[in-house]
């Protein structure tokens, strides 16, 4: 009898510690996934900010603001990934897609803003990130659908 005592007094003591572990563990990884959100600006979206501070609060900034309002989290997610996605399309951009661009733009420019993009598009004269600062877009819908397009081109 006491060796059963002995054996179920350690099961217990192994079912706790395994059970103290495990909470640990989930309070680790959550305290890891709800930090990496509010960590704030990446590179890119800093580097809009501090160079083109006017269009960074006119454009990128705002449009997130009015979709999620003061849930700021999502602000700063929505706005580094416009950031992310508006740097790699520059840096994916080939000349011979221009109309490719271009659709794209105009396709996902911000309810209100297409006229004003297209026209401020026609008058570009390079596809650099000062001259694309000033459009009202989604950037990461253009660099999704810029990237199927040319694809799809190159497919045949």
């Amino acid at each position: 009898m006491l060796h059963f005592l002995k054996e179920t007094n350690f099961n217990l003591k192994h079912t706790n510690l395994i059970k103290m572990k495990t909470a640990i563990i989930f309070f680790i990884l959550l305290f890891s996934i709800t930090n990496g959100f509010a960590e704030g600006l990446n590179s890119n979206a800093s580097y809009i900010k501090e160079k083109f501070p006017t269009e960074y609060e006119q454009t990128i900034r705002k449009h997130a603001i009015e979709k999620w309002e003061t849930d700021y989290e999502m602000i700063v997610y929505m706005i580094n990934n416009q950031s992310d996605a508006l740097f790699e399309l520059i840096k994916e951009f080939k000349s011979e897609n221009t109309n490719i661009a271009f659709r794209a733009i105009q396709k996902w420019s911000f309810e209100g803003y297409e006229n004003f993009n297209i026209e401020k598009f026609k008058n570009l004269e390079i596809f650099g990130l000062e001259q694309l600062m000033s459009l009202h877009c989604d950037w990461e819908m253009v660099k999704y659908e810029y990237d199927n397009q040319v694809k799809a081109k190159n497919s045949f």
